[in-house]
């Protein structure tokens, strides 16, 4: 789609200050709270700018906590469930650094990400990989994402099968279908899977991460108390009981200074790193942030960022520390669903109500991840829908494929305008090729060169098109991705296989190389002050070092098969 329509660009007031030279990545700017302007008014924003501090905005109703959360909720999932086996397969020193890094790299690609995304003007992960790479990228990506977040939705089903069956069934005295169990969890779950933004959902977001805490608690204080009673009684803290005898010989064996070989740090990071994955949300969090200014942008990402790595931290940890060289894949099959002679009773109600915290997480992020997943399968109907639908293509709506006008009537929201629209009516693209240099092309606030694809002109997110507006395509998309969900996660046994594969390879690509990749190629053409060279050089450090993670990984789980 190339669409070279006259833009006007407005020229914001001189005085305003543009770019602070002292400011980096990480430094935070004074009294943001006071800021109610647009302190970089070059950023191509949808929603546009908005100073509202009361979040009653339609189009941007987050508050910085609300964002905050819902970045919290998408990190902690049912990754945090394999980080114990990553602390005793590489020891506390080692994965410890994992943890660190993994914050740190996954902090820089998100911030890069949302500047590609401002500098762009995409709304979309999609359309941000667009405007550096092109239409096709999109596609890809989409697809890429799509496909990605199917699996990942799949072994959020098969981890809240295997921890409710068996708490259902201790409840009612008796066996219970898992499958059946998880059919009636989607069901109940329909309501919010059905909904069309993150701000939405911010009360899953609350609630998942308060439960989540729970299970940290019990395992940092059985693995703590058994492990200092062990060290100072030879017991494993039940005073002088038999106890648990596999438990008391794990916690001998916590290894602070573990030299790992290269198969365990192989194994072991990309669980690190899968566990911070959550830039699939992040664009549609700065979308409908109220004042979304980059520093207020920059403090939700390092609040999410340090939030969720000291909880994860204190999770893996934790688990470790009580399970030792016994810790599982899941930590949640170390731990009894039933109670065990000589256990303590405190110890034992907390740990129930840690796996129905658990629980209640999974079941409350599953619509975080199907909401992405639905956006992403409706990007590429979006981009087919753009090609067809140019203004000077389709000037007559009788003109439509069968398949546009089943949507069109389907559609039970639908306008007189929606009947007729074209793309110009949503989305322009200014595509820079190096013949083009007439000035009414050129401009300090929308700087192009030769090395950027494109720039993307909205008035709204890619969530306000058509495509995402039509109800038939929505709850069908929705109940399509649902149902094959349901139906992958009843033919395996565990996610052990899912969380290998996805985070070796797909992991990677979607966390480091694309976002690095697309932030070198669009900030490269970016001219004047406001080009982050120093930026492009650790961005460029950082995606060499991706890719040779993704291959040597990739590589070492296929020989591992």
């Amino acid at each position: 789609m190339k669409n070279y329509n006259s833009i006007t660009i407005i020229h914001e007031d001189d005085s305003l200050p543009l770019f602070d030279d002292n400011t980096s990545l990480l430094s935070p700017l004074p009294n943001d709270k006071q800021v109610n302007y647009n302190p970089h008014p070059q950023d191509h924003l949808a929603p546009p700018f908005s100073a509202s501090q009361s979040g009653d905005d339609s189009n941007r109703p987050s508050s910085l906590l609300v964002g905050t959360f819902n970045l919290i909720a998408t990190i902690i999932g049912g990754g945090v469930l394999s980080l114990p086996i990553a602390f005793q397969k590489c020891g506390i020193f080692t994965t410890t650094l994992f943890m660190l890094t993994s914050a740190y790299m996954t902090y820089m690609s998100l911030i890069t990400l949302c500047y590609s995304s401002r500098r762009c003007g995409g709304s979309s992960y999609g359309e941000v990989v667009r405007s550096a790479f092109g239409e096709r990228m999109e596609e890809g990506v989409s697809w890429l994402l799509f496909i990605f977040l199917l699996f990942v939705i799949a072994a959020y089903m098969v981890l809240i099968r295997d921890i409710w069956t068996p708490l259902v069934g201790l409840a009612m005295g008796e066996e219970v279908n898992g499958d059946r169990m998880l059919m009636g969890i989607i069901v109940v779950l329909l309501p919010f899977l059905f909904q069309r933004s993150l701000h939405a959902l911010r009360w899953n977001c609350y609630i998942g991460f308060g439960s989540i805490l729970v299970l940290c608690v019990a395992l940092c204080r059985g693995g703590f108390q058994r492990y200092y009673y062990q060290e100072h009684y030879g017991d494993d803290g039940q005073h002088g009981d038999a106890g648990d005898e596999a438990t008391t010989a794990a916690t001998t064996d916590i290894e602070f200074f573990k030299v790992p070989t290269v198969q365990d740090v192989l194994f072991s990071f990309p669980i690190v790193m899968l566990a911070f994955l959550s830039h699939f949300n992040i664009l549609s969090i700065q979308n409908t942030l109220n004042r979304p200014t980059r520093q207020r942008m920059k403090n939700v990402t390092g609040m999410a960022i340090i939030a969720s790595c000291l909880l994860m931290y204190l999770f893996g940890l934790g688990g470790y520390m009580l399970y030792g060289s016994k810790t599982q894949g899941n930590v949640l099959l170390n731990i009894p669903i039933a109670k065990i002679p000589d256990e303590d009773m405190e110890e034992y109600w907390l740990f129930l109500l840690g796996r129905i915290g658990c629980g209640t997480t999974l079941m409350l992020a599953m619509p975080l991840l199907a909401l992405p997943c639905r956006d992403a399968l409706l990007e590429v109907v979006d981009v087919l829908f753009h090609r067809s639908h140019h203004r000077s293509d389709s000037s007559d709506a009788s003109n439509d494929t069968l398949f546009w006008k089943m949507l069109h009537k389907l559609n039970r929201n639908e306008s007189i305008d929606d009947a007729a629209i074209t793309t110009e009516d949503e989305v322009d693209e200014i595509v820079m090729d190096e013949d083009i240099t007439t000035p009414e092309r050129k401009s300090p606030l929308m700087s192009m060169s030769p090395g950027r694809n494109s720039i993307l002109i909205r008035k709204d997110a890619i969530q306000r098109d058509w495509v995402f507006r039509n109800s038939m395509m929505h709850y069908g998309s929705t109940l399509m991705i649902v149902v094959c969900c349901y139906i992958g996660a009843t033919k395996v046994e565990g996610v052990a296989e899912i969380w290998s594969l996805i985070g070796s390879s797909l992991a990677f690509l979607i966390a480091f190389i694309l976002p690095f990749g697309c932030f070198i190629v669009i900030e490269n053409g970016v001219e004047g002050s406001d080009r982050h060279d120093g930026w492009i050089k650790a961005a460029a450090a950082m995606l060499v070092l991706s890719i040779v993670g993704a291959v040597v990984c990739t590589w070492n789980r296929i020989a591992s098969m």
